[in-house]
Parts: structure tokens; sequence; C-alpha cells
């Protein structure tokens, strides 16, 4: 069984249950197979930034919040450091 690389990325779906949207809607959107949408949610395989930029647009999410939904790992250094 597959460990979840990221958990933090549980964010991210909480995002889109606020904005009502599947994942099925969700991969159209970006472009890519239900499947590999549901292993980037899970933290299994890395979004593209264009993915990125696309999940963004759809889910209107702040630039300043960017990190927190895709960079989980920079924004615990982060916090660790400052």
């Amino acid at each position: 069984m597959k460990r979840n690389k990221y958990a933090e990325l549980s964010a991210l779906k909480g995002k889109m249950r606020e904005n009502k949207i599947t994942y099925r809607e969700l991969s159209k959107d970006v472009g890519i197979s239900l499947n590999a949408l549901n292993s980037k949610l899970n933290g299994y395989t890395p979004f593209n930034l264009d993915e990125a930029a696309k999940i963004v647009d759809r889910l209107d999410i702040d630039s300043e919040d960017i990190v927190r939904y895709f960079f989980p790992t920079m924004l615990r250094n982060v916090i660790k450091v400052g």
C-alpha cells in the first residue's frame, strides 16, 4: 500500500470541498486523468506548474496561499526557521 507523502495536501482537498468541486470536475479542468489527479492530491506524484496554475485559477486560491496548498514542505521549513 502506498503511503501518503504529504498529508498537508489535505488543505487542497478541503479547498475543493469548500468550492463544491469534485475530483472529476477538477481533473477535467486541469486536463489530466482522474487517476492522475488522485495520485497528485494524495502526494504520490507532484503537480507541475501548469497544473498548479490551473488549480489556483479554478479554486480561486489567493497568491499568498499558493505555498500552503502546493509546497507544504517549504512552508514547514519556513515555520521552523521563522
